[in-house]
């Protein structure tokens, strides 16, 4: 490699870094090599993996996972139907499209979703359910579906034209925090 780099014409030598005399070295003796053709095969599975792909994953499919699956969500749907709530109503509303949607709904679906949650919490604490012959509706059915996409796109929107992410958020800027609380002295700014 020196003896490369010290029969350059002295010429070359000068006016060349040492960086420039490396990477021409490289570069030249990488040409000098034939490339290796990396060939994309399907990895061959042996007889335990194609005995568990086509026996055991359907079995336990079929006896464990479909029926636990199936039972989870039948038990969720008969307690929303027992406390009267969608399950929308039940979903996490701090989260920030959640946030959006729900600025977005109109005052009777608002009304309506806050009256079933104080509705569910009156009967959790009474320990008692709504009625058999009020219990015939779907609580699966998505009444937030077209708030939350439409909140969805308004947030991707704004991140696009203003550059902003939540990330970027301030801990105290113009009356409220990047928590979203409006007093200097709540909990999480006090420490």
């Amino acid at each position: 490699l020196a003896t490369r780099c010290f029969a350059l014409k002295a010429s070359q030598r000068r006016t060349m870094s040492f960086h420039r005399a490396m990477a021409k070295y490289f570069a030249g003796r990488t040409q000098q090599t034939t490339p290796h053709i990396i060939k994309y095969c399907q990895p061959q599975e042996n007889q335990l993996q194609a005995f568990r792909r086509q026996v055991l994953a359907p079995a336990w499919f079929a006896v464990f996972k479909g029926p636990m699956e199936k039972w989870e969500y039948m038990r969720s749907v008969a307690t929303m139907r027992n406390y009267g709530i969608m399950a929308d109503d039940a979903t996490n509303c701090r989260n920030h499209i959640f946030e959006r949607a729900m600025e977005l709904l109109p005052e009777d679906i608002k009304t309506h979703r806050y009256r079933r949650a104080m509705r569910a919490c009156e009967f959790s604490i009474r320990k008692t359910h709504l009625p058999i012959e009020e219990q015939n509706y779907d609580p699966m059915i998505p009444y937030m579906a077209p708030y939350v996409e439409e909140a969805k796109f308004q947030l991707q929107e704004e991140q696009e034209l203003l550059g902003f992410h939540l990330w970027d958020r301030k801990l105290y800027t113009g009356g409220t925090s990047g928590f979203g609380e409006r007093s200097m002295y709540h909990t999480l700014l006090s420490w």
